[in-house]
């Protein structure tokens, strides 16, 4: 268990860590797309409460794909509800990146298939 000191060995090689990354990294293009000013866009999302809410929800998601790797297939679910949600709710997905990345890490998670002797 994480907590308490006691691994497996290999334990923490059959953890998803792609789509975890993925997911964080969606997150955070979520949150910087609105800081900075691009020019070539005419209208542009004002900083509000939507975009942090989308990334909160991609974070939580990704450490619970990490902490839950038995549950990966449900969270990849997640991920891509929120990833296709982000359109009307942050900026247009993040100019799309993060639609991609979330889409991306929803697709690895649900994908995933332990290791045969691993738990995870």
């Amino acid at each position: 268990m994480l907590l308490t000191g006691h691994r497996r060995p290999g334990s923490c090689l059959a953890r998803p860590w792609t789509p975890a990354v993925l997911a964080l990294a969606a997150a955070a293009t979520v949150v910087v797309v609105p800081l900075v000013h691009l020019p070539f866009l005419a209208l542009q999302q004002t900083w509000g409460v939507l975009p942090v809410l989308t990334a909160a929800g991609w974070a939580t998601l990704a450490i619970r794909l990490l902490l839950r790797p038995q549950h990966s297939r449900t969270t990849g679910v997640w991920i891509m509800t929120v990833s296709l949600l982000s359109w009307f709710t942050a900026t247009f997905g993040g100019l799309g990146v993060s639609l991609l990345l979330g889409l991306t890490a929803g697709s690895l998670a649900v994908a995933r298939r332990p290791r045969p002797g691993t738990a995870g």
